[in-house]
């Protein structure tokens, strides 16, 4: 196991899509940690914050295949997974694929799909898998979904349920940039408007992090003190939103952020990091918002000795 390749290659991917997109690092270590724990992330933010850019130069990055599937409300599952169609040549029916088939996938706005058309995206998230008629194909691997989210207050939407959120591992909030980075990104809009990024990690350096994650330690200590913060927050949890799924996630994400920062061990640092990105969109509060009520919670947590 090698933590400090992953800390080089974390930071030269952070680095490399820095030159364009501007104060983006956490949200970036973040993706990069869902990434090699095989989970999904929704980005919310409002308009013009660089969601859609940030998801490009993510996966040009990374080095692989990357489709954006824009959401609106006439689309179809069919849309997004594919279809069979008749071969008038060969006189039978093929399937052909829908845009679903690729390593990292945008799906823009996805509450503006209705119901059916976000939960035709489950069987694909959870068993990296789809069904096309009696056919069920692989995806390809990586298999990645990034969903940007459009803000509760706007028209035209179809909120997400709270079984299609809990399949999505993390969500990353993107706020507005304060005044220096904002004055950064007007000197730099000419080549952020045409960006070039480098590839820096191949599919089988990926598919390596993968598995050498999964050898980051975790000791009682740690564990036990994510299972403290999960079961107060559920004292304020009105639907019963974190299940044992958000615990799993909770832990996967912790020791990737650990193994990111060059550590083969978990340290409650980890877990306060992973906090955020984990619980907020798991959370419903009728009192606080979630990222509000976990700041209370960590504070209000004794942190173990290691």
């Amino acid at each position: 196991m090698n933590p400090n390749k992953a800390l080089n290659i974390k930071e030269k991917i952070v680095n490399e899509i820095s030159k364009y997109y501007i104060g983006g690092e956490d949200s970036i270590e973040i993706l990069l940690a869902n990434l090699i724990s095989e989970g999904h992330v929704i980005l919310e933010g409002t308009q013009g914050l660089g969601k859609t850019t940030l998801a490009k130069l993510f996966s040009q990055a990374i080095g692989v295949d990357f489709k954006r599937i824009q959401m609106t409300s006439d689309l179809l599952p069919s849309d997004i997974l594919g279809t069979l169609v008749w071969d008038l040549e060969k006189k039978e029916f093929r399937i052909r694929k829908g845009p679903i088939f690729s390593n990292i996938i945008l799906i823009d706005e996805i509450n503006r799909a209705p119901p059916r058309t976000q939960s035709a995206l489950l069987e694909a998230m959870q068993e990296k898998q789809v069904t096309i008629d009696i056919n069920t194909l692989s995806l390809p691997d990586p298999f990645f979904i990034i969903a940007t989210e459009v803000p509760n207050d706007t028209g035209g939407i179809f909120p997400l349920t709270i079984t299609e959120l809990d399949r999505f591992s993390s969500k990353i909030i993107i706020k507005m940039p304060d005044r220096d980075k904002e004055l950064e990104i007007l000197r730099k809009i000419d080549s952020i408007d045409k960006p070039i990024v480098e590839k820096i990690v191949s599919i089988e350096d990926l598919r390596i992090m993968r598995e050498e994650v999964k050898s980051v330690k975790v000791n009682d200590n740690v564990a036990n003190y994510m299972l403290d913060i999960l079961n107060e927050l559920r004292k304020n949890d009105i639907n019963d939103a974190i299940s044992v799924r958000s615990s799993i996630w909770f832990y996967k994400i912790s020791r990737a952020i650990a193994y990111l920062n060059g550590r083969d061990f978990v340290i409650p640092d980890d877990v306060k990091k992973a906090a955020f990105p984990v619980l907020r969109h798991r959370i419903f509060s009728q009192e606080l918002n979630a990222d509000s009520l976990i700041e209370i919670v960590l504070k209000k947590i004794k942190v173990p000795k290691i």
